[in-house]
């Protein structure tokens, strides 16, 4: 049915018939050399599969874009590994559109998949495959080109996420052309000015600037056309009923491609609510710091009157002090005075009276003693002395010094380490030191052994008086500075327990802290902190 031509084969020479296949055979093969190196070429991924699904083929541009070379003959279908659908569920080999075209025998084309390279990253793939069938319409396999699609994919789901968020922001988001014309209105401009995306688009954005306001939008723009940023520029934009409304706006430049500016996108936010309440502050501010000024003069002269009160206390305990230096100390000299010349004259006497007698001096020297740590307590209350720069270790030296007579009496062993110089009342604490020394020899079964040690921490100086004495329960560590308070037998011990509560007060004038630790036959420790500012 073919031999439309009949030839005369008695006519042909077998070597020139031979000669003719083979010019035949080499311009085939140059022809399929020239289309493999023209697929090569081809910047797009081209790739070739017989019947049974093997690659015999594939280009450069196919193995860049699986990021491996698969193996000609053996690997099937696909030359990546791991191909997914586009929600990102796994995909069989066997289900991709090139195995769908090889088994159906017909082309599929534009279907999305995702393919993964041996490093993990991942790329959106649009394939186009098509059936091969020889001369003899006999199909012999498929060839697929690949489109990468990965950057039109992500850039349209940020596109997608971009609107989303636009449409579902409170926020106006408004876009404008460099002459004010409305090219974009979200949700957000609706709700808030009252205009729909139809009434906006294509209109100026005039519109909605009141009339005082009119000069501020071609200054906006020169201002985007340089290239400028607006940040949170507050304002006031009239919606569709008319109403003002406080506003505050963000405005940025919009560039193309090539990096011109095009455009303006601003962002406004509605604050009429939050100025209206910022009014009301305001207003209240005013009504409380007039309110407050009249507090602050009547409270000014409570004080006022208060200082007087207080003046005249300190005047009434300045006279209570004078008399009890002097006409509180004169009976008692009196008393002691009287009673040596009875106690001398003691033939007229007997035992009883004299043991009477010593005990009224005895009480006289007492109520003494009293009446001094009394004065010296008030007049640490109404202390009026300065702070000057004093060296500690001088300073508890004269203590020791004075001491020297009873330290001798006692065989009590003082140890000391190094004191620093700090700003102090020197008088004061003087008294410090001669109080608690006295203390803790005092109050002693046994060889008195006193430490006496420093150190600064934390801006503050700590001095540590420990000693071997007596002690105390410590459930009575904050009683111990209260005046008059005392613990120990009177008869056994004497003291009027005004010392510890001059040593508090000391401390509090200095604006530290005493506290105390101790457990009865443990001895004493005595920690005094003192701020070095």
């Amino acid at each position: 049915m073919f031999d439309l031509f009949p030839i005369d084969n008695s006519a042909v020479d077998p070597e020139d018939l031979n000669r003719s296949t083979e010019t035949m055979r080499d311009a085939l093969r140059e022809s399929g050399e020239r289309y493999r190196q023209l697929v090569q070429a081809l910047p797009a991924a081209v790739y070739t599969c017989d019947a049974l699904g093997h690659i015999t083929f594939y280009n450069e541009a196919a193995a860049s874009l699986w990021g491996r070379r698969p193996e000609t003959g053996k690997d099937q279908w696909c030359g990546s590994l791991k191909i997914f659908h586009t929600d990102g569920t796994p995909l069989p080999l066997d289900e991709c559109p090139m195995a769908v075209t090889l088994r159906q025998q017909i082309a599929v084309t534009g279907a999305e998949i995702i393919i993964e390279r041996p490093d993990g990253t991942r790329r959106f793939i649009q394939s186009f495959p098509q059936p091969v069938f020889n001369t003899e319409d006999v199909f012999i396999g498929a060839t697929n080109l690949l489109m990468d699609i990965t950057d039109s994919k992500v850039s349209e789901e940020q596109r997608a996420h971009l609107a989303a968020i636009i449409n579902s922001s409170d926020d106006a988001i408004v876009s404008k052309t460099l002459s004010g014309i409305v090219t974009s209105w979200n949700r957000g401009a609706e709700r808030i000015f009252g205009y729909t995306a139809a009434e906006m688009i294509g209109q100026s954005i005039m519109k909605i600037i009141p009339p005082e306001r009119m000069d501020e939008e071609p200054g906006i723009l020169r201002r985007i056309n340089a290239g400028e940023h607006i940040d949170h520029f507050e304002t006031q934009r009239v919606n569709k009923d008319g109403r003002l409304l406080d506003i505050s706006v963000t405005i940025s430049p919009i560039f193309n491609k090539k990096g011109k500016i095009i455009g303006a996108s601003k962002i406004a936010r509605d604050i009429t609510v939050q100025k209206q309440a910022e009014k009301i502050v305001r207003e209240r501010d005013v009504e409380f710091m007039n309110m407050l000024e009249q507090i602050i003069q009547e409270r000014t002269h409570e004080l006022v009157l208060l200082n007087s009160r207080l003046q005249k206390s300190n005047h009434d305990l300045e006279q209570f002090a004078y008399i009890a230096s002097h006409d509180l100390q004169e009976p008692l000299r009196k008393i002691l005075t009287f009673s040596e010349l009875i106690e001398s004259n003691t033939s007229n006497l007997s035992e009883t009276q004299v043991r009477y007698l010593q005990k009224v001096r005895a009480s006289a020297r007492q109520m003494a003693g009293l009446i001094k740590d009394v004065l010296n307590y008030s007049r640490l209350t109404a202390h009026n002395d300065q702070y000057v720069t004093t060296n500690l270790q001088q300073l508890f030296s004269e203590v020791l010094a004075e001491f020297d007579l009873l330290i001798e009496q006692t065989g009590a062993v003082v140890h000391t380490q190094p004191l620093p110089v700090i700003m102090c009342i020197p008088t004061q604490i003087k008294q410090l030191f001669r109080n608690l020394l006295s203390n803790s020899i005092k109050f002693s079964d046994r060889l008195p052994v006193i430490n006496v040690e420093a150190t600064t921490e934390n801006g503050h100086l700590a001095i540590q008086f420990r000693d071997n004495g007596i002690g105390f329960e410590q459930v009575y560590a904050d009683r111990i500075f209260h005046i008059f308070n005392r613990l120990n037998n009177r008869e056994k011990y004497n003291g009027t327990g005004v010392g510890l509560a001059l040593c508090k007060k000391i401390v509090e004038n200095h604006r530290g802290s005493i506290s105390a630790e101790s457990a009865p036959g443990k001895g004493s420790t005595f920690l005094i902190r003192l701020p070095l500012e």
